[in-house]
């Protein structure tokens, strides 16, 4: 059986991994990561529902509610648009990516069916922490050497 603090680590380890994960979806450059692209959903002459990303980069708002000028839209729902835009800026920063991760990891039900693998090694540190009284360096000591004294006899 694996200690603590091996497992400890592994859960440092995997949310670490999911972290950069996160970076990797939150800060390329796609038109869903682009401040100025907004989605527009609208019903075709077939009656099947589409979805269009448009750049909003030269109107005054960053939302179709207030309105939009026409002419000046552009469609902007590949990534090789994205890939050569100057007008390209990311909504996230690192810093807003980590609050994300912490704001599912602290959402019980999303961490079970998300992150299954934390879910587990928070589990196991839990199982292994009731076994412990929480009094400190003292505590520990005391438990592990009653430990020891039991194996003994």
């Amino acid at each position: 059986m694996r200690s603590p603090g091996s497992i400890y680590r592994k859960l440092k380890e995997v949310r670490y991994r999911h972290l950069i994960s996160m970076y990797r979806k939150y800060l390329r450059r796609s038109p869903e990561n682009c401040l100025y692209n907004c989605q527009y959903a609208f019903v075709d002459s077939d009656g099947k529902e589409r979805e269009l990303r448009l750049c909003l980069y030269n109107q005054e708002q960053t939302t179709l509610e207030g309105g939009v000028d026409p002419s000046l839209i552009d469609v902007c729902d590949q990534l090789r648009h994205c890939q050569n835009c100057n007008a390209f800026v990311l909504k996230c920063t690192r810093e807003d990516v980590k609050k994300i991760l912490e704001e599912e990891l602290n959402n019980e039900k999303l961490k079970a069916k998300k992150y299954p693998d934390i879910s587990a090694l928070e589990w196991v540190l839990e199982r292994h922490s009731n076994n412990i009284n929480h009094l400190g360096i003292i505590g520990i000591i005391w438990y592990h050497i009653k430990r020891i004294l039991s194996s003994k006899s």
